[in-house]
């Protein structure tokens, strides 16, 4: 797939999409120690550019004819650690989208802290994403059950054109592993203990046999004479008996491997690019789970109520079985497509040829499922809405 990334930063998104198995054709980013380490490591597609020139650069984004639109726009304006005021980084968030609705490329994957999801900025995003004919699955991924050593919680959208919302939830939670990677399966430490600056007043001493909390700019920093005179009092060890912990250390619990090379960035500034980065391991996992979608190799679960409305509707527990086995078998002949509409979904089905093949009978059952299905959900869609309006009602009086 034809990859464009935005916001690039030091190269940890494109490093993982690489390992997928994508063609990253071209990178931006507007910080010139991100752009050169870029290129140093990942590739000399990278180009330096202000991504406030939608103007300039959408074009030339839109000319490339990406499959698939990635990145991160910039988190300081939401992220806890930083003033939670939406100003120009916030705004970079609405630019991603207008590269999208421009480029339109086929899919797109987008990442930020938790909190940019209540943010204007996505608000008015996401209107846009949404005329642009996307449909979008927003889902909260703790790194740590992806390979990374760090229980880095990053907020992920990815859409997919002409696909309901929703539509790949169930294959991002199937993809976690099944244990949480912790930091002594990456890096040695003989003192099987290490300090890491808290945020706020959290715990600065960890466990390698445990994940290490979500990297920032400070993270390494010694121990402060403030916390050895007060440790917190969860710390399992002394301060003095850990670990504090090299950048290079760092580097690999944010998922960059062993010999990344940084040039002749400042201290401060590789531990910025550091602490900005999506963990390689992560964005890889993100990438195999959309490439295997677009394969047709998986599809999306049945919502767990489906069988429970059918069986309120007067089914038995064989036919609520029976047509969810069915819906499934629909989506398989679909390669895993869902539509934003019903008509759309049966038109679709029609068209592949293995259908074709199916006896009346067989195809009609596959027709009746996904009507019941499509019913399911449009209810839900009216329970949601209508406690959504509620809610407001009850804040406004």
């Amino acid at each position: 797939m034809r990859t464009v990334e935005l916001f690039c930063g030091a190269g940890g998104m494109s490093l993982g999409f690489r390992r997928a198995g994508y063609d990253l054709v071209q990178a931006y980013d507007a910080w010139e120690p991100a752009v050169a380490t870029y290129r140093r490591n990942v590739g000399s597609h990278v180009w330096r550019h202000d991504l406030k020139d939608v103007f300039t650069i959408g074009p030339m984004v839109a000319s490339l004819r990406p499959d698939i639109i990635i990145g991160g726009p910039p988190c300081q304006d939401y992220s806890a650690a930083g003033k939670k005021v939406e100003g120009d980084n916030a705004s970079m968030t609405r630019a991603f989208a207008m590269y999208v609705s421009i480029a339109r490329p086929r899919w797109f994957v987008m990442e930020n802290v938790r909190q940019a999801k209540k943010s204007r900025a996505w608000a008015d995003a996401n209107d846009m994403l949404k005329a642009a004919g996307y449909g979008m699955t927003e889902t909260v991924l703790d790194a740590s059950w992806f390979g990374v050593p760090q229980s880095r919680k990053r907020w992920i959208v990815v859409g997919r054109l002409g696909e309901r919302d929703g539509f790949l939830a169930s294959a991002l939670a199937g993809a976690r592993s099944e244990r949480r990677t912790v930091v002594g399966d990456v890096i040695d430490l003989p003192q099987g203990h290490f300090y890491m600056r808290p945020f706020g007043d959290g715990r600065g001493v960890r466990s390698v046999e445990e994940p290490a909390p979500a990297i920032i700019r400070t993270s390494r920093e010694r121990p402060w004479p403030k916390y050895l005179n007060n440790p917190h009092p969860d710390d399992p060890v002394r301060v003095e008996e850990a670990a504090v912990l090299t950048q290079d250390q760092v580097a690999r619990i944010q998922g960059f491997p062993e010999g990344w090379d940084w040039g002749s960035a400042t201290a401060k500034d590789i531990d910025q690019l550091i602490a900005n980065a999506l963990p390689s391991q992560l964005a890889e996992a993100i990438a195999r789970v959309v490439l295997a979608r677009e394969a047709g190799d998986t599809i999306p679960n049945v919502e767990g109520g489906f069988a429970q409305w059918l069986r309120r509707r007067g089914r038995s527990a064989q036919s609520c079985r029976n047509t969810k086995s069915q819906c499934n078998r629909a989506r398989r002949l679909l390669a895993g497509r869902t539509f934003t509409s019903h008509a759309l979904e049966i038109e679709a089905l029609e068209a592949t040829w293995d259908f074709q093949q199916l006896e009346v009978r067989t195809q009609s059952n596959l027709r009746a499922a996904l009507r019941l299905h499509a019913e399911f959900l449009s209810m839900k869609a009216e329970r949601q809405g209508a406690r959504l309006t509620a809610i407001a009602l009850r804040k406004a009086a």
